[in-house]
């Protein structure tokens, strides 16, 4: 087919090509059309959740500001402004087991951590490693943010050198801090 240079006869002649593709041209535009359409339609997220319909999906950086801004009241054992940043109804639970229901609860456990520490001889501190949200239904609203912490003893205890913490924090639509979860794994010389 030509190419012609004036304008308007290079409409018509490309208004031609489309009418005219080949069988073999017009069955691949049509495969990469139904393609298209169903990746579109494929459900989206990755992961699961036992029993359920639900799968995960990457969240929000508003989400893990929330948790930094958390994590930094938390390290500077700012007891006032960790109350604010937590829900009303709160289940958080510790590696040893022992669970708060309300934030001064949890106040009254962080702070007989950080005694014991300190009596121990270590310092209450530790270094944010990582850390990243995903929601399991965008329309319940809140999400998780996973995050992983190193505490390096300065006072070794049964050769423990430091603890290497992951917990995962819930932020509900308020953006308030509602569900936490804590693990540890003790490193050894």
């Amino acid at each position: 087919m030509k190419c012609i240079k004036e304008k308007s006869s290079l409409k018509y002649n490309s208004r031609i090509i489309a009418i005219n593709l080949n069988p073999m041209k017009k069955i691949l535009f049509l495969y990469i059309l139904i393609t298209f359409n169903i990746s579109c339609n494929i459900k989206s997220g990755n992961g699961f959740v036992n029993e359920s319909d639900l799968s995960f999906h990457m969240g929000s950086d508003n989400a893990v500001e929330l948790f930094k801004s958390f994590d930094s009241a938390w390290k500077n054992l700012d007891y006032n402004l960790m109350k604010t940043m937590i829900a009303d109804s709160i289940s958080f639970e510790f590696q040893d087991g022992k669970v708060a229901t309300n934030s001064q609860e949890f106040i009254d456990l962080v702070k007989k951590e950080v005694e014991k520490e300190n009596e121990s001889g270590n310092n209450y501190s530790w270094t944010t490693d990582f850390a990243f949200s995903v929601y399991l239904n965008p329309k319940s609203g809140g999400e998780w943010v996973t995050a992983g912490f190193t505490s390096n003893l300065d006072n070794p205890e049964d050769g423990v050198i430091k603890k290497e913490y992951n917990e995962w924090y819930f932020f509900n639509k308020e953006n308030k801090l509602e569900l936490w979860y804590q693990t540890i794994r003790k490193v050894k010389e």
